[in-house]
């Protein structure tokens, strides 16, 4: 939150000083100590150095407990047992946390579970006794492996982010169908198989999904993007992980109208080597951020080569209508962005980081008109830039800022 208004939470909180326990980012290494634990109901820790959390704490009227962005190696399985009405728990970004006390299932007030950044290896079984919980997020758990028959044990869950989780998501799937009030998913698949499989379960194809990373598929060298139009909404897609995938296509037979991604707001692509463009995203007809990264063969975004295949396509202006941030990095072969001077009503921020061979923008001196657009780049690099004309060049001269 901006920083006056946690210092006016802060405040406020003050004046009932017992209740509001607060030492985030204060550069605690040990763990705290307070004059009446019994009578507090809020705790922050988060943002500080602590490495270990062996003393019980009885906090019998405990509802929120942030011990996020700590050093977290060990919790002992006691602590948690006198935290009967914990209803909010948050250990993410505790880089060092390879293990979950057993004792966490004593928390079966608990609603809030944030997982998410850490390198646990397993959930432990305990937690089955969460039958409370609504919100569980095991995002970039890189390292989980092991999650025992649970998620189905969760029958009140309503938000579960398991985006850039290692453990395999066609599991969770089967366990998915059991949770009647799932509404928000985020999630990644590494093959294209676990995609068609993903695409044949109704609870998945009912949530709200937020998020979806498309990671790895050494199983197939191209990839029907549109197969996953039907997620309504969708509103972030990611490809990375050094596919093999060297075409995304576009297949006239299954367009019903240009923009099936009518939810989609931002998309990354990282690491996708073999791919040349990038066109399936005239798509996305709301897109409002594009970040490209470390894709070392994209020579161009929208090939209008490609475009020209598909009827529908010929004519669009409203290409990047929506777009407010374009970050492009580390695309040695990158040419060009699209062939023609466009509008980019929206835009707000360009970032052009090592493209050497990137020259030339789909700008003229009517594109971006009467907005403040800022263009982030090297300043060798902004010099050799070739404009459409005179005008444009000064149009956009201002905008310029040296990264």
């Amino acid at each position: 939150m901006h920083d006056v208004i946690r210092d006016m939470a802060l405040w406020i909180a003050g004046e009932s000083e017992e209740k509001f326990f607060i030492k985030s980012g204060v550069q605690l290494k040990e763990q705290p100590k307070a004059k009446k634990w019994e009578e507090v109901i809020r705790m922050s820790v988060m943002d500080n150095l602590i490495e270990n959390l062996t003393d019980m704490l009885a906090c019998p009227n405990l509802q929120t407990l942030f011990l996020g962005r700590n050093r977290l190696k060990v919790i002992n399985n006691d602590f948690f047992n006198f935290m009967p009405m914990l209803r909010v728990l948050d250990l993410s970004h505790n880089m060092d946390l390879k293990e979950l006390p057993v004792g966490i299932g004593k928390l079966v007030s608990l609603k809030h579970l944030n997982l998410s950044f850490t390198p646990i290896r397993k959930l432990p079984i305990e937690l089955k006794a969460l039958t409370n919980l609504k919100y569980l997020n095991l995002e970039r758990t890189r390292r989980l492996r092991i999650v025992p028959q649970l998620i189905s044990s969760f029958s009140k869950l309503q938000v579960l982010k398991m985006e850039g989780c290692c453990y395999q998501c066609s599991l969770v799937l089967e366990e998915m169908e059991h949770l009647n009030y799932l509404n928000v998913l985020t999630i990644t698949f590494t093959s294209t198989l676990e995609l068609e499989k993903a695409l044949g379960f109704n609870k998945f194809i009912s949530c709200a999904i937020e998020h979806v990373n498309l990671q790895g598929f050494r199983d197939s060298r191209s990839l029907n993007i549109l197969a996953l139009a039907n997620l309504q909404p969708l509103y972030s897609l990611e490809l990375s992980g050094y596919m093999v995938i060297e075409d995304v296509k576009i297949e006239s037979s299954i367009i019903e109208g240009v923009g099936c991604f009518h939810s989609l707001r931002s998309i990354y692509l990282f690491d996708c080597n073999q791919l040349r463009d990038a066109s399936w995203i005239i798509f996305a007809p709301h897109l409002e951020r594009l970040f490209i990264r470390d894709c070392q063969g994209l020579e161009e975004i929208i090939s209008e080569e490609k475009l020209s295949e598909v009827a529908e396509l010929k004519e669009n202006s409203n290409l990047f209508s929506k777009l407010e941030f374009l970050h492009l990095n580390s695309l040695p072969k990158m040419k060009t962005i699209y062939g023609h001077a466009l509008l980019f009503p929206q835009l707000k921020r360009i970032t052009i980081l090592n493209c050497p061979m990137l020259k030339k923008f789909p700008l003229n001196s009517n594109s971006a008109k009467g907005r403040r657009l800022v263009i982030e780049g090297d300043e060798g690099w902004w010099k050799d830039v070739e404009w459409e004309d005179e005008s444009t060049q000064i149009a956009f001269f201002p905008s310029f800022k040296h990264r």
